[in-house]
């Protein structure tokens, strides 16, 4: 199956309600669209961060924004964690804005007015499992001090073998900057960690999730989930832990 994110229809589809609906620390959908710069770090942003690593290769290596920038479409990878000033890309905070029901979508699996899910995927992801699982974006939030509008995401890439990059894309626009974390789905479990599934699949059985080659620096992905057994794979299972590293 070939998924695409098709931002600019969600976008429509949202509307003003998005606003309402991740307005605890996420930007507006209205001020998403201008892309921001942040100056060059100057402090660390503390425990008001979040370190994202995966099981392999390891809490050495976290999410980074390339280049320490807050635009549109910027690849965020994984890199050597360091907690020294001057990597202020490493500076992410975790936005939580609920669980998927009710926050996205109803009790009965039909997307709740104003969401940027559609009714097939509040159904799909209640056959899942997933309706009390936690939903939460990215903020890419350098020295916490914002502006927190761009999220861990992926902006119309077709789907290649390797899977999408992850990319930073406007917060609360469309389904891509959610984040829905879970240890179980009907496959298998996780071990210690948990699965990064991206909101944007259509197939939330068997989702995108994030995904590393295994070593760093690389590239991070969204990548169908590997299950070995009924038990993930470790370049795909996720820990977070307050910042700095």
């Amino acid at each position: 199956m070939r998924i695409r994110f098709n931002r600019a229809g969600y976008a429509v589809a949202a509307g003003v309600a998005v606003t309402a609906m991740l307005g605890m620390g996420a930007a507006s959908a209205a001020g998403a669209s201008v892309a921001k710069v942040h100056p060059n770090a100057t402090t660390a942003c503390g425990a008001a961060c979040s370190d994202a690593s995966f099981q392999v290769p390891g809490p050495a290596d976290i999410l980074a924004a390339h280049s320490g920038l807050n635009i549109r479409n910027n690849v965020v990878r994984l890199v050597q964690g360091s907690d020294a000033s001057f990597n202020a890309k490493e500076d992410f905070t975790r936005v939580d804005v609920g669980t998927v029901f009710p926050l996205y979508c109803t009790a009965t699996g039909q997307a709740q007015t104003g969401s940027i899910f559609t009714n097939n995927q509040c159904h799909l992801m209640f056959i899942a499992g997933l309706n009390l699982a936690t939903t939460f974006q990215y903020a890419f939030n350098p020295n916490n001090g914002g502006p927190e509008d761009m999220c861990l995401g992926a902006w119309n890439n077709n789907a290649p073998a390797s899977g999408w990059k992850v990319r930073l894309e406007p917060c609360g626009v469309a389904p891509d900057t959610v984040i829905i974390s879970t240890p179980k789905l009907p496959g298998g479990n996780t071990s210690t960690g948990v699965w990064w599934i991206n909101g944007g699949s259509d197939n939330y059985s068997n989702p995108l999730v994030a995904t590393n080659p295994g070593n760093a620096p690389s590239q991070v992905t969204w990548t169908t989930i590997d299950l070995n057994g009924k038990h993930a794979a470790d370049t795909q299972e996720v820990h977070t832990a307050p910042g700095p590293f």
